[in-house]
């Protein structure tokens, strides 16, 4: 199989590498197909790829990449759909905005892709806490005491 991809060109899959989304994008229900397609030189970002419209990709990122402490409680329906039964089962993905400036890139950890790495089931699932948003930054600023700590910070200043 393949498709003309607006930003890659002619890409060639095969129907198992399909993710499967029964309900669509959440905002977005007519885009159901999709493929993942990680480029080394883009990394650690990845790009979902609708095949059901080519001009349609969204840059996606590991959520622990963004929040090394994500936690996510996923409603037990949810897991069922997509016929997880452990850890090993799934992978989960957060979209990414990416804008002009870098402090205005943004992930959306509240409601994440998640899909079963077996059967390619997958589903745009709503956080059940309210620990995020829809629009986390990507580049956050340190905490007040990381930043006020200088000590050996300056490794280039002369002596």
């Amino acid at each position: 199989m393949e498709i003309q991809s607006k930003l890659f060109g002619k890409i060639e899959y095969s129907e198992e590498n399909i993710i499967r989304f029964a309900e669509g994008l959440i905002g977005i229900p007519g885009k159901k197909n999709f493929i993942l397609i990680e480029k080394e030189d883009f990394k650690p970002f990845g790009y979902l790829q609708s095949v059901d419209d080519p001009s349609f990709i969204l840059i996606v990122i590991n959520p622990l990449l963004v929040e090394k402490d994500y936690r996510f409680d996923i409603h037990k329906g949810d897991l069922e759909a997509l016929d997880i039964k452990d850890e090993n089962d799934f992978s989960m993905l957060a979209v990414v905005v990416f804008a002009k400036r870098i402090e205005d890139i943004t992930v959306n950890l509240r409601a994440p892709v998640l899909f079963n790495i077996h059967t390619k089931k997958a589903l745009q699932v709503i956080l059940l806490s309210d620990d995020y948003t829809a629009e986390e930054p990507l580049i956050r600023p340190l905490p007040a005491a990381a930043a006020a700590n200088t000590d050996g910070a300056d490794i280039f200043k002369k002596k």
